[in-house]
């Protein structure tokens, strides 16, 4: 009989080796005198500890409601633990078999760990609440540590806690906006399917999603602001072969395709630009919350703001040749007229109205704009100075002392003289003629 039990436990018949021990005990009761009871009362006990470790083992696994149903039921007429501290020993157990599940999963690719996690979740955590519903719903003890208003419901609480840090922390680290997009919809799905047990968490989310849609897209812009300025730091000022021009890079808001204007092939440092906030809205497109609407815009006229002081800065710091200047200022009035109204656009595509917050935004080309307008006011004293320079040299060429009338005839040389009075005069007409008609005959 000490045999068979060890032979029970190590087989799973624990009915059978729970028999045995309800028999050892009960003989161990009736004969307290004989050693040979005794002892075998005392191995008995030894194995309970084996037995319980096995249980405890076995829901640490993936096992369904009936076999949790057993084991309970083992446990219970076992009745080493309480009813509030079974409870609270199936909790434990089911969160250690939950926590492997996750531990098993690679956290190198942050985009499947999460999917793994929200499906875990959504399917292990909704059967062990129901689990635990179905084996403890007889609970009349009125005790809220045990009712499942109080220890399911923290216990519960808590692997929702859980799942929203870890999002928190491992969303940052996703670089694509189709991929956030999916692990939104998934999270959603998961909360309302929790929503069936009352752990319904979707209210929680957006916070978190729309924290990380804000860092993927202000990363973008700033990566497309740098580059922007490699580019320009490293170009070289010579003719580019023209390959037309969108007029002030106007984009047919009927259209699907926006496509960047290819008057930017001209500018190399443009063009690396405009690619990047196409880039950073291509990744905002799958996942837009309307809240971030004035932030993102923000962020776009941050970067073209960037853009435009970069601009000022190397006009600043380099000396440019006529012909280096005149590209120069090409680039710069590209920039006014085809970048920002095509990032204002493309922004309107992410967004309804939304390129109206990109455009009401001109301060950002004024110090641009100002750079096109300095050669034109130089260029204008310096037609002035040409002429000044051209009466000097005609005034130099006249001899001196020689004044000039206003009819340019010199006042020293020969003219015409003009008599005052006339030398002939015209003879009187005599007034005493008088004139009679004609007599009639």
């Amino acid at each position: 009989m000490a045999t068979s039990r060890p032979w029970c436990i190590r087989n799973g018949n624990y009915d059978e080796a729970l028999d045995l021990e309800a028999f050892v005990s009960k003989i161990s009761k009736l004969h307290p005198d004989l050693p040979v009871v005794q002892g075998l009362a005392a191995e008995v006990k030894k194995t309970v500890q084996s037995l319980i470790s096995q249980l405890l083992q076995k829901l640490r696994s993936n096992i369904q409601l009936p076999e949790c149903l057993r084991i309970v039921a083992h446990l219970r007429r076992i009745g080493v633990f309480s009813e509030s501290e079974l409870r609270l020993q199936f909790l434990r157990c089911r969160e250690a078999w939950l926590s492997g599940i996750l531990e098993d999963l690679d956290q190198r690719n942050v985009y499947d760990y999460l999917k793994g996690m929200v499906t875990c979740h959504r399917v292990h955590l909704f059967d062990v609440v129901n689990q635990y519903r179905a084996i403890f719903n007889n609970d009349k003890s009125g005790n809220d540590e045990n009712s499942e208003g109080g220890l399911l419901f923290s216990w519960a609480m808590q692997q929702v806690s859980n799942h929203l840090a870890t999002l928190q922390v491992m969303l940052p680290s996703i670089t694509e906006g189709g991929s956030l997009s999916n692990i939104l919809e998934q999270c959603m799905y998961c909360a309302m399917g929790l929503g069936l047990v009352g752990l319904d968490f979707r209210g929680l989310l957006p916070p978190i999603f729309e924290d990380a849609v804000l860092n993927l897209f202000s990363k973008n812009m700033s990566m497309a602001v740098e580059n922007f300025q490699v580019v320009l730091d490293s170009h070289r000022w010579v003719p580019m072969p023209s390959v037309g021009f969108v007029a002030n890079g106007v984009v047919d808001d009927t259209s699907d395709d926006v496509t960047p204007p290819s008057v930017l092939m001209e500018h190399p440092p443009l063009a690396v630009f405009v690619n990047g906030v196409s880039a950073a809205m291509n990744e905002l497109r799958p996942c837009t919350p309307l809240s971030l609407k004035v932030i993102l815009a923000q962020e776009v006229v941050k970067g073209l703001h960037a853009v435009s002081d970069s601009l000022v800065r190397y006009k600043a710091m380099r000396m440019l040749r006529g012909n280096e200047s005149a590209l120069f200022l090409s680039l710069c009035q590209a920039f006014i007229e085809v970048v920002h109204p095509y990032c204002a656009a493309c922004f309107g595509r992410c967004y309804p109205n939304g390129a109206t917050l990109i455009s009401e935004c001109q301060g950002t080309l004024d110090a641009v704009r100002q750079l096109l307008t300095i050669p034109a006011r130089s260029n204008s004293s310096s037609i002035e100075r040409k002429q000044s320079g051209a009466i000097e040299r005609k005034q130099s060429v006249e001899s001196p002392g020689t004044a000039v009338t206003n009819n340019e005839l010199s006042a020293d040389g020969p003219g015409l003289e003009i008599n005052d009075a006339a030398t002939t005069t015209t003879p009187p007409v005599e007034d005493d003629v008088s004139t009679h008609p004609p007599a009639s005959k």
